[in-house]
């Protein structure tokens, strides 16, 4: 399981669990985001895209990076992409 990400040019420290999730920044550099669901389902690869998608750009809306995740796992689970053990 990888620990730290770079998501345009900003380290994150990665912790998986096992409901939601949630992407921080924090003023002394130090980032988070949290992946609390199941790397092993289609909900978990959603959210792990979408915490992905705020930690590449604050600026977007919690409406745009929510649709725009469930596309984007959509579209993976459908090519067939799952998580190894």
């Amino acid at each position: 399981m990888i620990r730290t990400h770079t998501f345009c040019g900003r380290k994150y420290h990665i912790s998986v669990g096992a409901m939601d999730g949630i992407t921080d920044q924090e003023d002394d550099d130090q980032s988070w985001l949290f992946i609390l669901r199941s790397l092993n389902t289609k909900a978990g690869m959603e959210t792990a895209i979408h915490e992905a998608l705020h930690a590449c750009n604050w600026k977007a809306t919690e409406d745009d990076v929510a649709l725009t995740s469930k596309d984007i796992a959509r579209f993976l689970w459908r090519l067939g992409y799952r998580k190894e053990e």
